[in-house]
């Protein structure tokens, strides 16, 4: 299973997304994933383990686990590197959840 951390997760929007370890491209998550999954909480920085699944050139992540926090010692803070609002922007466009 791939592992990564919550970048950011909207339980309004229904969707967020996880910052691969790998340091590959991030990875869609949507609210029936985690519901599936019944993780109460994905604040940024919490550490999960994914299936990912690969569709039309799409990345999303699937069978979601929790791991422990102790399992990594970076703060949530090292994981947030890039602009959340012009991320969020594109992706939605591309997803089909935001109109151009």
């Amino acid at each position: 299973m791939a592992r990564g951390k919550v970048k950011w997760f909207d339980a309004n929007k229904k969707y967020g997304f996880i910052k691969p370890d790998d340091g590959s491209p991030d990875v869609f998550l949507h609210l029936s994933e985690v519901m599936k999954a019944k993780l109460p909480h994905l604040r940024p920085g919490v550490l999960i383990a994914y299936t990912l699944e690969i569709e039309d050139g799409k990345r999303s992540a699937k069978e979601l686990s929790p791991v422990p926090s102790n399992a990594d010692p970076k703060s949530p803070a090292e994981t947030m590197d890039e602009p959340l609002n012009d991320f969020a922007d594109g992706f939605e466009k591309e997803w089909g959840l935001r109109q151009a």
